[in-house]
């Protein structure tokens, strides 16, 4: 539909036509233009406020306190840290 409206628009203003589709291409990029400057510039603004940094050190506490004597291999301690997540299984009778 675009394109026959192009071609009526051609044939009827002629010559001028492509003084006047010139003009429409460089008015919708500007106005684009100065759209996304001022997105551009938002995010920029928005970049400086957002400076602060994340502390992302957390302290991580173990999932194992042994409060007991007995002391557990590494092995042991970590099937233990894995919590009841973990499926121990059982071994085949035969």
């Amino acid at each position: 539909m675009l394109y026959k409206t192009h071609l009526q628009a051609a044939s009827e203003w002629g010559q001028t036509w492509d003084l006047i589709r010139d003009n429409i291409h460089k008015t919708v990029n500007r106005e684009s233009e100065k759209k996304y400057g001022l997105l551009v510039n938002k995010i920029a603004r928005l970049k400086e406020t957002q400076v602060e940094k994340i502390d992302n050190t957390y302290k991580f506490y173990p999932r194992v306190v042994n409060e007991t004597n007995i002391t557990f291999t590494n092995g042991e301690l970590t099937l233990l840290s894995k919590g009841l997540k973990c499926n121990l299984g059982r071994k085949p009778k035969h």
